[in-house]
């Protein structure tokens, strides 16, 4: 029968393998792959991967990656390129929102554009209330779910209450 310390070393050995993995494969795509010389870091074959890794890593080794990933890729095309999904400003900061409140708040921002703070809240109020009585919570849910038959209904329903509530209240 194994001892407690030989399962534990087992177990030791375990997480620093798979640790080493993850970190080397998002070093190696940092560092090291080929770049490709039309398609940049997008012809990358590691980069879908690298993009969840960096994610994942902290401030300084995500900020660390994105910069060498694009001096790399600025020396090996010649120029300026666009900074692969995670490596954009602020992306840290940015919310979890759901697919639900993304559509609302687009559709919120449109009808309340030019609008004054009252009207902007009455538009809001609006919508709000004409939401409620056009749509349930798990049709909500259904939108962040990708649930095709219920997405159909949930984006006319946000499009037509803030068009119609903007119509309202700013005339």
């Amino acid at each position: 029968m194994a001892s407690i310390g030989k399962i534990a070393k087992l177990g030791a050995l375990v997480v620093v393998a798979v640790a080493g993995l993850i970190g080397g494969t998002w070093y190696y795509t940092t560092a090291i792959e080929p770049i490709h010389p039309q398609q940049g870091v997008y012809g990358m074959d590691g980069l879908e991967i690298w993009i969840d890794l960096n994610a994942a890593m902290p401030d300084f080794a995500r900020e660390w990656g994105c910069k060498t990933l694009r001096d790399r890729e600025k020396a090996a095309l010649g120029g300026n390129s666009l900074p692969p999904y995670g490596c954009q400003p602020g992306f840290a900061a940015m919310e979890d929102t759901s697919a639900y409140q993304s559509m609302v708040d687009v559709n919120l921002t449109q009808a309340t554009t030019g609008l004054d703070a009252a009207k902007s809240a009455a538009v809001k109020a609006c919508f709000e209330t004409r939401m409620a009585k056009a749509v349930t919570p798990e049709e909500m849910q259904g939108v962040s779910d990708f649930d095709q038959t219920v997405m159909s209904k949930v984006v006319v329903a946000i499009s037509e209450a803030a068009r119609t509530c903007r119509t309202e209240v700013a005339g």
